[in-house]
């Protein structure tokens, strides 16, 4: 990635509408899951690390805070499997619907 870093964020959905953003950095092999229409996040893990990611040639870097990147790698791409295959929120991760808490 142009920062040196191995973190990006990817939105997938439909032509339509995007519905499940995934924030990713192998290296840190954690990553923050949202489904967007409802504005959840899947949890897996306790919050123990932020990640920095490239979010966009026109916004650059973004930190992604610890209370969001909260499943790890593998599991993040299974639910994009699971999301690509059925047209549906993933079931293979818990969503919580509150807030996380701010930095």
């Amino acid at each position: 990635m142009p920062h040196g870093e191995c973190g990006q964020s990817l939105t997938i959905g439909t032509a339509e509408r995007a519905v499940l953003r995934i924030d990713i950095d192998v290296d840190a092999d954690r990553a923050a899951l949202r489904w967007l229409p409802d504005g959840s996040y899947a949890t897996e893990l306790a919050p123990d690390t932020s990640i920095a990611v490239y979010e966009s040639p026109d916004t650059g870097l973004c930190d992604i805070p610890a209370d969001l990147a909260r499943v790890n790698t593998a599991t993040a791409r299974h639910a994009v499997i699971e999301y690509v295959a059925s047209g549906q929120r993933p079931t293979s991760v818990t969503w919580v619907h509150e807030e996380p808490p701010t930095p």
